[in-house]
């Protein structure tokens, strides 16, 4: 935004004298310096300044990046009170890390008010011999040696920082309980495939307990850990209980300097899981199966294809067929196993012989079990049925039917020698139940899905020493378990409010570690917070510095942040519809050159990988590009192409260019780097201009040439990306967006 220009510089040409304060102490009073001596506002100001700094400003766009130079002062070492001003640097005022501002006084005016403040910085180092002082400045930076997080236990484990809205695995229906249900909703939660969680570390082993730091905020529910099955990549909530799987730890609870979940040493917890190979087939007459592998397609319970066993043949006693496959190698063992079937059949005979009663029986032999889960009776009477005799009574499988297991297999695990190397089968099976009943089969019997049950832990209890230390080395080697907690909350400047997006999380990066108190709004905060609805989702385990952590969020996020000369902290974005803050024509400027942002920073294609991953590399991935550009510009297929990996945006990007710049990630910074842009420098020779600064919108009105092709200036905006100030010059260069 514009540097608040005092009326005195509204005139054709000015006199310039710069001053130098140079504050102390508490910084509640300053010693002045100029080019030559001035009193303003009942301050004196020395004239010993010996040389013409410049001043330097700028943003990067393409990056999200802005930057402020530094200053080098050369001074006399003159008489101040009685004694070389070098004397007074190091003597009883101390000068060191104090502020120091930068002001332009305008045709030497006579008060502060009239004259620009242009520079906000602090001293940070100072050198002299006999006749001169070498001062260093630096412009303001309250990050500067900031790292989070900061807070650490003993162990050096780090309590989290984490922003977003996050969700744990849970029950479909029921979010708060993690139990699970086998119907036609079964899905992403019974699966446990949410991905939407952070990484919490382990910090103690207290008996049978274990505590794991979520972080220093209140997290009232939702907040149980997860286990990473890396066989099946699904994050299983872990029980806070020795043997009920839905006992969980919901909210977390205060721990030394912050807050922690705590889970059972076992590891018990519960998902149901898919097969995940079809490994044999087996066909007798008068069964016949299918090779394909629709009995486990998609991620969760999916009717839509099968795995079909065709009946047509002549009846014989006991013959049978089946189908056989691999299991994923699960952490522990099964203290419960059940196997779900999305099934239907139906079954008739014809060319009946005989009398007494046939049964087509469906067994479950996983793991070595035994378990008959239904039957199809056929007699003289019955010749043709869909309906499957269970336990519970007869159930009708014209169509797809949810087959609960009634038998728990994890005896069967436990005595088969091979654990889950031993797979899943499901038989087909003739029986003569009664009499001599003959004649020949016909129908069908389709797998939809299945969706297998195991509520798994650690052995604590085996009996031999062998035992006791694997199920150890197992938990030992566990760093991490993960939380679907909901992140910060606002530490005060927006009522306490959950955080989740990434500007907001920005700026409580910013509130909640430097001095950037709460009571400091950001200039334009309001614009782009109303812009931005960009979710977020990131979490910080180990001490980074907090500028590379801003950075990361201010690019994922499509603005900038900075103190500007004034040192006001602003917010920076393009905006949707631009409003223009200056005008400028061939009167106010001088030296104009005019360039095309070169092809190698055009960006055509994005393959933008985004949610990351609780434990490495990203969830989802757009493929996107702007093709009227590679049409445009005759862009070969791998040419003006790049790959970026975001850590904190989970808002999906758009794959083509949306609309409105603020649309998505893709859409924001394809705006940008989507085409050839108009690029000037100049120097701004007229007064009324000073206050420009970094950031700002302008237009061209009347200029002395058009830009390259025969359209004129009318219609384009253009950003300010950089100012350099010096003593009667202002050059700055525009950008169009």
């Amino acid at each position: 935004m514009a540097l608040t220009l005092p009326d005195s510089f509204k005139n054709n040409s000015i006199k310039q004298n710069w001053l130098f304060q140079l504050y102390y102490d508490n910084e509640s009073a300053f010693t002045g310096l100029s080019f030559y001596d001035a009193e303003i506002s009942s301050n004196q100001y020395y004239g010993a300044v010996l040389n013409k700094p410049s001043i330097r400003e700028s943003i990067d766009i393409e990056k999200s990046i802005s930057s402020t130079g530094n200053i080098s002062l050369s001074v006399a070492n003159f008489n101040f009170l009685g004694s070389n001003f070098s004397s007074a640097l190091y003597g009883v005022n101390k000068y060191i890390n104090r502020a120091f501002k930068v002001y332009i006084q305008p045709n030497d005016a006579t008060t502060i008010g009239d004259c620009l403040l242009i520079y906000s910085g602090k001293l940070v180092s100072a050198s002299h011999n006999v006749d001169s002082i070498r001062l260093q400045i630096e412009a303001k930076r309250p990050w500067d040696n900031i790292e989070v997080p900061t807070v650490k236990t003993d162990k050096n484990n780090y309590y989290p920082i984490a922003y977003g809205d996050y969700r744990p695995n849970a029950s479909q229906s029921n979010v708060n309980s993690t139990g699970l249900t086998f119907n036609s909703n079964a899905g992403i939660d019974e699966y446990r495939k949410r991905k939407t969680l952070y990484p919490i570390p382990i910090e103690e082993r207290r008996g049978t307990t274990i505590f794991s730091l979520t972080g220093d905020w209140s997290q009232s529910t939702k907040a149980w850990p997860h286990y990473y099955e890396k066989s099946t990549d699904t994050f299983l909530p872990i029980a806070n209980h020795e043997s009920t799987a839905t006992t969980m730890d919901s909210a977390n609870e205060t721990y030394l300097d912050g807050k922690a979940v705590r889970f059972h040493q076992n590891l018990l917890k519960s998902s149901f899981y898919k097969m995940v190979e079809l490994t044999e087939i087996e066909n007798n007459t008068p069964f016949n199966w299918v090779n394909n592998n629709n009995a486990f397609d998609g991620d969760y319970i999916d009717t839509s294809t099968y795995t079909q066993c065709t009946i047509n043949g002549g009846f014989i006693n006991n013959r049978r067929g089946y189908v056989k496959y691999s299991f994923p190698q699960l952490t522990g063992f099964p203290n419960k196993l059940q196997v779900n079937m999305v099934i239907s059949g139906t079954v008739s005979i014809s060319d009946v012989g005989g009398n007494g009663e046939i049964r087509v029986q469906l067994i479950n032999k996983s793991f070595g079990a035994e378990d008959i889960l239904g039957y199809y009776k056929l007699t003289n009477a019955q010749t043709s049925t869909s309906d499957l005799i269970t336990g519970s009574g007869a159930v009708d499988t014209s169509s797809a039917y949810f087959l609960t297991d009634a038998f728990d297999s994890d005896t069967e695990w436990l005595a088969s020698g091979s654990g889950w190397g031993e797979g899943l089968q499901f038989n087909l099976k003739c029986i003569l139940q009664s009499g001599d009943l003959d004649g020949d089969l016909e129908g069908n019997f389709r797998i939809f899905d299945v969706a297998v049950q195991a509520d798994n832990q650690l052995d604590f209890t085996e009996t031999t020493k062998t035992g006791k230390l694997v199920a150890s080395k197992v938990l030992d080697d566990i760093e991490y378990v993960y939380s679907g907690g909901d992140g910060l909350p606002d530490n005060g400047w927006n009522s306490s409010a959950a955080i989740t997006t990434i500007i907001a999380a920005h700026r409580d990066l910013l509130h909640r570690n430097t001095s950037y108190t709460n009571s400091n709004t950001p200039d334009n905060w309001s614009a782009v917070n109303s812009a931005k609805d960009w979710a977020v989702r990131y979490w910080i385990n180990e001490p980074v510095e907090l500028l590379k952590v801003l950075e990361k969020l201010q690019y994922e996020g499509g603005f900038i942040f900075r103190f500007n000369g004034q040192g006001a902290g602003e917010y920076i974005f393009i905006p949707d519809s631009i409003s223009t803050d200056h005008t400028l024509s061939t009167d106010d400027l001088n030296n104009i050159e005019i360039s095309l942002l070169p092809m190698d920073r055009i960006v055509s294609r994005m393959d933008i990988e985004y949610e990351k991953h609780p434990i490495s590399n990203y969830v989802s991935k757009v493929i996107a590009s702007n093709s009227s550009t590679i049409s445009d510009l005759l862009i070969g297929t791998n040419e003006n192409k790049k790959t970026i990996r975001l850590d904190a945006n989970v808002s999906a990007p758009a794959s083509s260019p949306s609309s409105s710049p603020n649309d998505d990630f893709y859409t924001y910074y394809d705006n940008i780097l989507g085409d050839q842009k108009i690029i000037v420098s100049a120097d701004v020779v007229s007064p009324n201009f000073y206050g420009i600064d970094v950031g700002d919108f302008v237009a061209f009105d009347t200029m002395p040439v058009n830009p390259f092709s025969n359209s004129d200036w009318s219609g384009k905006d253009f950003i300010v990306t950089s100012v350099s100030r010096q003593v009667g010059k202002l050059k700055c260069e525009f950008r169009e967006v």
